[in-house]
Formats: C-alpha cells, sequence, structure tokens
C-alpha cells in the first residue's frame, strides 16, 4: 500500500522534478560559459518562467478536479475528470463509498416500505374488532334505550369512550403513516372553512357530549374560503380539538370551546379558544416537538406529545401557519392563519 502511494506520489510531482533539475542544468551550463556573475539573471528567469507555466498547469488540474467533486453531488459520478493518479485513486474510492451508501440506502428504503406496509395492515385488522364492538355498543343503546339499569348504562357509555379512543388512536396511526406520501395526496383547493369545522363537530359530536365540552362557532361574514387541502387540514384540525377536549373535560363542569374565525385581506386566521388547564410557561416553547408532554402529561395519563406535533408538520406542509399562547389554568388558544388566493 505504502508503495503503491509512494509510486504515485513520483508520477504526480515528476513535473516539479523535472522543472528542478532542468533549472540545475541551465544554471551549470551557463556557469560553464560566462565569468559575469551579474548575468545569472537570465538563467533565474528561464527558470522563474519554467516554474510559474508548471504551477498554471497544475492549478487548471487541480482547479477543475476539485470543481467536477462539488458538481458531483448534483451530477453522476462519472462527470469528474481526473488527471493525476492521485485523483483517480481519491474517485475509486469515492466511487465505492458511494456504491455501497447506495445500496444500504435501497436496503434502508425497502426494509421501511416493509415495515410500513405490515403495520398498516396490522392497524386495519386491529379497526375491525373496534368496528364491530361499536356496533354492538350501538346495537346494546337501541335495545336499551329506555333502561333504568345505570351502572349498565354508564358502563356502556365508558366502553364506549375507550373504544372512540381506540379508533381515533388506529386513525391517528393510519395517517402519520400516510404523511410520507403527502405530496401525492396534496390537492390544494378553496375550501369552506366553516362547513369544514361544522363536519368535524358533527363527526365528534359524541366525544363533546361525553366529556360536557360545547363548541361554538364565531364569524361575522358567511361563506369563508381558505385555501388548503379537505383532508389534511381536517386531520390537522381534529388533533388540536382532540387535544382541547382532553385538557378542558379534565375539569369536573361544563366548558365551552370557541372557534373564533377572522377574515383579513389575503389571509384568514381560526383561532380554536379552550377552557382547559392551559400550558405552563416552562413548556410553551416545547409543545409541538415529538412526544413532548411536559407538565400535564406528568398529571394527565392521556397525554401523548404527538397530537400538536403532527399539527405543526401538517400547518408547515400545507403552508399554514400554526401558533400556540397559554397560561396555566387559563385555557389554550391555537391559531391557526390560512392563504385565502394561490
Amino acid at each position: 500500500m505504502i508503495k503503491k502511494i509512494f509510486i504515485n506520489f513520483i508520477k504526480d510531482n515528476s513535473g516539479y522534478i523535472f522543472s528542478f533539475y532542468l533549472s540545475i542544468s541551465i544554471l551549470i551550463i551557463y556557469y560553464k560559459l560566462t565569468v559575469h556573475i551579474s548575468e545569472i539573471f537570465y538563467p533565474l528567469l528561464i527558470v522563474s518562467t519554467i516554474f510559474i507555466i508548471h504551477m498554471v498547469i497544475e492549478w487548471i488540474k487541480y482547479y477543475n478536479f476539485n470543481i467536477n467533486v462539488q458538481d458531483s453531488e448534483n451530477l453522476e459520478m462519472n462527470k469528474i475528470f481526473q488527471t493525476t493518479n492521485q485523483q483517480k485513486y481519491f474517485y475509486d474510492i469515492l466511487k465505492n463509498t458511494q456504491k455501497k451508501y447506495q445500496m444500504k440506502l435501497s436496503k434502508i428504503n425497502s426494509e421501511e416500505i416493509a415495515f410500513r406496509y405490515f403495520f398498516s395492515q396490522w392497524v386495519h385488522n386491529m379497526k375491525t374488532p373496534v368496528s364491530i364492538i361499536s356496533l354492538s355498543l350501538q346495537k346494546f343503546e337501541s335495545e336499551h334505550l329506555e333502561s333504568q339499569d345505570m351502572p349498565l348504562t354508564i358502563f356502556a357509555m365508558e366502553i364506549k369512550e375507550e373504544n372512540d379512543k381506540l379508533h381515533n388512536g388506529l386513525e391517528q396511526l393510519l395517517n402519520i403513516l400516510r404523511m410520507n406520501e403527502f405530496v401525492r395526496d396534496y390537492e390544494p383547493e378553496a375550501v369552506d372553512l366553516i362547513d369544514s369545522l361544522k363536519e368535524i363537530i358533527n363527526f365528534k359530536k359524541s366525544l363533546f357530549i361525553y366529556n360536557k365540552v360545547f363548541p361554538q362557532i364565531e364569524h361575522k361574514e358567511d361563506n369563508i374560503k381558505v385555501l388548503t387541502d379537505k383532508k389534511w387540514n381536517k386531520f390537522m384540525l381534529e388533533q388540536i380539538i382532540n387535544n382541547a377536549v382532553k385538557y378542558s373535560a379534565i375539569k369536573d363542569e361544563n366548558k365551552n370551546i370557541k372557534f373564533i374565525i377572522e377574515k383579513m385581506d389575503k389571509c384568514v386566521n381560526l383561532k380554536i379558544v379552550d377552557e382547559g388547564v392551559g400550558i405552563p410557561q416552562s413548556d410553551i416553547n416545547r409543545v409541538f416537538e415529538p412526544f413532548f408532554t411536559g407538565e400535564n402529561g406528568r398529571r394527565y395519563r392521556d397525554a401523548s406529545g404527538i397530537g400538536l406535533y403532527i399539527s405543526s408538520l401538517l400547518a408547515k406542509n400545507l403552508k399554514h401557519k400554526i401558533q400556540i399562547q397559554s397560561e396555566k389554568n387559563l385555557g389554550t388558544p391555537v391559531t391557526i392563519t390560512y392563504l385565502t388566493t394561490f
């Protein structure tokens, strides 16, 4: 290995060696032909000229190679132009490293696709018993609509609440798995924000009723259109609403969640304000971090640290702006800013 490096070194610096000995030879010949020491200027000029020419050639080779290496980040590896043995040796190492990297990356991608497929199938399989439990509870409710057996009715309601949590968790997991396909699944359009909110509230009405949390939509204008993807925007809002209901229901009294819509010149602000336990100031800057639950997570078992993280990711992908302000025991307002035009 050392021998090969030494031979390449000699080859790559043969120009320097040649220039040096040529210069010495010129000086020896010159002194044999003249006795005037003042005329040494001429051989020095010749030597300097030869050296400069050689350095210019080396600079051109060095510059081209380095530029090609930099460009190879966006181009094919075979675009790199090598002139010296050192550059060829470096190119071979770089090419082999890239090949190994591509093979490892391909393997990781294949494993991730297989994992996502397996996980997706598992979630779909888990949804089947959840759906059966839900249908059974609906049948129970219809058959015991006028039942006076309160303990049994309360027991059924508790099962329904936990089953709904399981269903929402599975749906959340499926949407997380689909987020990698966001670009291909993203369809921006003009969406009626008020109608969209009403659909979500109606879909989650049992969640609101069970937790004694009541939604209120406030708006000065009708038919307020925002630029978004209807499906992904709905999923984003569901995460915020789930959090708002969860932390409002902790207080054992009726609570409200306000959806305040303000139409501006080129945007629309949707403010979702709950009357829950709020967020301590020490945690407010970290609420969008994955799996961060903070002080509330230590106090309440249902905290996951996923909802707001997903909301922030979706807001970024949808080109929306999301902001959160809160104080402990004073509720939490979340503001989402939508564009109204392309």
